[in-house]
Order: structure tokens, then sequence, then C-alpha cells
């Protein structure tokens, strides 16, 4: 893939669904095109699988990683012996962990998924990672995350997030971009107190045409989301509907190009 200027990087959200498609097929090969497809600097993704037998026992995120020529790191939310399953950072420039942990979880996992198994899908662990990408004489920091399904837990998140310990402990001059599945859309308390300190991705101008990513083959939620913050200037941004696009996950990926 191409590397761009400097002044101007491009960064992409996407949840793969564990690379499998619509289609019911395992194919992270295809998840790859669609990230080659559109050449992102920055990678944010979830729903990755590592060595589950569901997924052909496959370490997504260093087989993606290698195909794309990208520097990665995975962060597993959920550890079952030496199966895994969380959200990865990939970037074309070396880059510092700042963070990668769990994050808040609803108080009500304890009771309720012990008596109702079901319920562990529903509550199961979310997290966090947080990285320092130097860019020549400039830094930008990235954020990715996948959120609860529960409000209530999916607020508790969203504020430990905004905390100092997350995202709260940097300045507000330096570049900032956080990103991930947030499972929330505008109206949520979640959603509304992420708007009230950084700016959001929007792509177009109808309101029909803002931030609908799933589900892919017919979006009507807006659950994928990127936030910026700091000297950086969205330069434009879209939300690519294409049959490849369509197939590969149940999300359809988010991008934009932000000017440094």
């Amino acid at each position: 893939m191409k590397v761009k200027p400097l002044s101007k990087i491009r960064v992409m959200t996407y949840n793969v669904h564990s690379c499998r498609g619509l289609d019911r097929r395992v194919d992270p090969e295809r998840i790859c095109r669609v990230i080659e497809k559109y050449s992102p600097d920055f990678l944010a993704l979830q729903e990755l699988d590592v060595n589950k037998k569901s997924s052909q026992h496959l370490d997504q995120p260093t087989y993606i990683s290698r195909y794309l020529r990208m520097h990665c790191h995975f962060q597993p939310a959920i550890v079952l012996e030496k199966e895994h399953y969380g959200i990865a950072i990939l970037s074309r420039y070396p880059f510092e962990v700042i963070k990668a942990d769990c994050l808040t979880r609803s108080a009500r996992k304890g009771s309720l998924c012990s008596r109702l198994p079901l319920i562990k899908c529903f509550y199961e662990p979310r997290g966090a990672i947080g990285v320092r990408i130097p860019l020549e004489e400039r830094e930008i920091i990235f954020f990715n995350t996948h959120l609860g399904l529960d409000a209530d837990e999916r607020y508790l998140q969203t504020k430990d997030l905004l905390s100092a310990d997350w995202l709260g402990g940097y300045k507000k001059d330096i570049p900032i971009i956080f990103c991930g599945d947030l499972n929330s859309g505008p109206k949520s308390r979640s959603y509304k107190i992420i708007s009230q300190e950084y700016k959001e991705v929007k792509v177009g101008f109808k309101k029909e045409q803002k931030r609908k990513t799933f589900y892919s083959y017919f979006p009507l939620f807006e659950l994928d989301h990127i936030f910026y913050t700091g000297n950086i200037s969205l330069a434009s941004a879209q939300i690519p509907s294409i049959p490849l696009t369509r197939m590969a996950s149940d999300h359809l990926p988010l991008i934009a190009d932000f000017n440094l």
C-alpha cells in the first residue's frame, strides 16, 4: 500500500466480525482486501479471534498485520485457555502502547451471568487500547475500543475512557483520535458525553447520510464512530458500501482523512 505524505493521514475503524462474512465464511484475506483497498495509515479493528476453533485456529490480528505490512497491537477482552477474542490497533508507523486494559463492567454481570448463561455474551468483558504514534516533529494519540451492549455498562465504560487514566490525561492541543464500535447512537448517554469534548466524523450533510454502518447489507444503525480533538482537522470521510464491504463483515468500515 502506498504511504501518504505526513501532512494528511487516513484512519479506519472496522468491526470485522471475526472475519466472518454474511456468507458465513471466515475469510481474513477478504477483510485484508477491504483494508488494502482503502489504504489507511491507522486502523482500529474490533471482534478479532486468536486460536479459536470457530475461526480455524487462526491468529487473525497477526495474519492481517503481516498481509498489510503494518505494526500491530492486539488486546484480548476474553481469554479462554488458548482462545482469545478482542480488539487491535494497526499502523504504518511504529508506535508506543500507552495503555491497553479492560474497562468497567456492570455490577449486574456477576449475579445475572451465573444464573443465565445466555447473558454472558450481553455482559462480555470489554477493553480499549491507547497508543502514541510519533510522526516527525509531531505525534498522534490514537485510541480504539469496543463498548458493551448494556446501556448502563456503556455509560460507565465511557466515563472510564474520558477519565485521566485514559483520554482525559492528555492536553487538548495534541491531536487525539478516538474511535471504535461504541454500540451507541447519537441519542445515547455515552454518545452525548463524548460529543461534549470531541468532534465527530460525519459522512455527508444530509441527515440520513451521517454514520450508519450496521447492518452492512442494509445499514440502519450508527454504532461505529471516529471522534477527534486537538491540532487536527477533518478533510473528508466515507462509509464505503460496495459488494466487497457489504459481504466481508456485518459492519461497514468508517474512514476519515485528516489534515495535520
